[in-house]
């Protein structure tokens, strides 16, 4: 990745355009109060974008826990309503994901990573404090869900298989409101499993259901 020289906008404050080594553009980062700023920011995420791959930097995950029997948000909720966030800090982010998705429920989505080390994996944990269930995993309100969603799009650098995930996940979260709709209500069993009795209005997701993926 290589940054253009900052420049200023129209509204006064700055940017950089950033580049892939071929010269194909790749995106241009937020908007900095003052020059010395954007060329801070935009210095430190083309290190650590360049050398992410190769486990010599730090990163903050975010990802984003989906239970099978997650009925998708209430009308009123926010998308990601009753979903948990793990907020941590690794040199290897697949090999992270790797190791936290055994024994864990359903499927682990790498929704965001960010430059970091231990003192910004403390301040996020201060600052969502108030939301945290378990060790690192912290429920999923409205902030916490803009702040993914956020960092995110400011710093774009994910695998390709999570950036696909995460647009699936909007499809998802409208399939599931659409749900909702047609039959009136939140589903009584979501995903059930072979082994437990079928009750109520039952919605089989024939795409994320790990019924469906046994081919049973």
């Amino acid at each position: 990745m290589q940054p253009s020289e900052v420049r200023q906008c129209k509204c006064g404050r700055y940017v950089s355009d950033i580049y892939l080594d071929n010269g194909d553009f790749y995106f241009t980062s937020d908007h900095f109060d003052s020059h010395k700023k954007a060329h801070e920011w935009v210095t430190e995420w083309a290190y650590w974008a360049n050398n992410l791959s190769d486990g010599s930097v730090d990163s903050i995950y975010y990802i984003l826990q989906v239970p099978d029997s997650w009925a998708g948000p209430a009308p009123t909720a926010h998308a990601y309503s009753g979903l948990f966030v793990k907020i941590g800090r690794t040199n290897n982010p697949l090999k992270r994901l790797s190791n936290l998705q055994t024994g864990t429920y359903g499927e682990l989505i790498i929704h965001a990573l960010e430059p970091g080390g231990s003192q910004r994996e403390r301040q996020l944990h201060e600052q969502f404090s108030h939301l945290r269930r378990h060790g690192e995993w912290f429920s999923c309100n409205k902030e916490l869900m803009k702040h993914v969603i956020d960092t995110w799009y400011k710093n774009k650098m994910l695998p390709p298989k999570h950036q696909y995930k995460i647009m699936a996940m909007a499809d998802r979260v409208n399939a599931y409101r659409q749900v909702r709709e047609i039959i009136g209500h939140t589903p009584d069993t979501v995903n059930p499993s072979l082994h437990e009795d079928w009750h109520g209005t039952t919605f089989v997701d024939l795409v994320h259901s790990s019924l469906a993926k046994s081919g049973k």
